[in-house]
């Protein structure tokens, strides 16, 4: 099946948090690129938003409204959409939450907030996949890090910790699950343009990757050949932050 997938033929991909921010360039993307998508976040509504726009420009997809926190709630959620979609061949695990504050400021609600959703949410969601993609031998998982899951970040070291988690499972999770035809990449976005980085509603935001771009990022990770993967990918806009 994989060597159909790279000849062209429509891909299925589930992507958390879809809702908004990057999830929501990526998901629209997708589904403006033949991809089906299948949405998974908290908001039904929003959700309901992004499969319009999707709809509109001639895409398909489905949704599904989950608290990524719950693992019982995301395991059925994730098989509702792989039944809705008749199948999926990827997920991406997008869904994320970005408190930038130092260790002194940061409380200890805040730091649960990250862990749960950051790296619980994408470990519940994988497991929830996992044994489709392993009956049909084939299948992809994007999960979404951070460049403050490679590099350190003054400021938001709690959010920097939950991203470094993100990268380890990821690389070794590629290690468990190969031999059963599953890729597994590791996506580094820097700066990316999308409500939850901005410092406030007048930054100048135009030098940024945008989420669409990460969307392109995430078609061209899923279009390899059959034989490989792309394991680690990093992102980041051409010039620097303004001064």
């Amino acid at each position: 099946m994989n060597s159909l997938l790279w000849k062209g033929f429509p891909m299925k991909v589930i992507i958390t948090g879809a809702s908004k921010g990057i999830g929501r360039g990526i998901a629209t993307f997708l589904g403006r690129e033949g991809f089906t998508v299948g949405l998974l976040a908290r908001s039904q509504d929003l959700l309901e938003e992004v499969l319009d726009e999707i709809g509109k420009e001639g895409g398909k997809g489905a949704i599904q409204a989950c608290d990524i926190r719950d693992p019982e709630e995301t395991r059925v959620s994730i098989l509702n959409l792989v039944d809705a979609m008749e199948g999926a061949d990827a997920l991406v695990n997008n869904a994320g939450l970005v408190i930038r504050k130092d260790v002194f400021s940061l409380s200890l609600d805040e730091w649960r907030a990250m862990v749960e959703t950051n790296l619980n949410g994408l470990f519940y969601a994988t497991r929830a996949i996992l044994p489709h993609l392993k009956d049909q031998g084939s299948g992809h998982i994007i999960n979404i890090s951070s460049i403050s899951g490679r590099l350190p970040l003054a400021g938001g070291s709690g959010y920097a910790a939950t991203k470094f988690a993100v990268t380890g499972f990821s690389e070794s999770l590629f290690l468990e699950v190969r031999g059963y035809g599953i890729k597994v990449t590791t996506l580094f976005p820097g700066s990316v343009d999308s409500s939850s980085q901005r410092e406030g509603p007048d930054e100048n935001a135009g030098w940024k990757v945008t989420s669409e771009e990460v969307g392109a990022a995430c078609r061209d990770v899923l279009r390899t050949s059959p034989g490989n993967c792309i394991s680690r990918l990093e992102i980041r806009p051409l010039k620097p932050p303004p001064k």
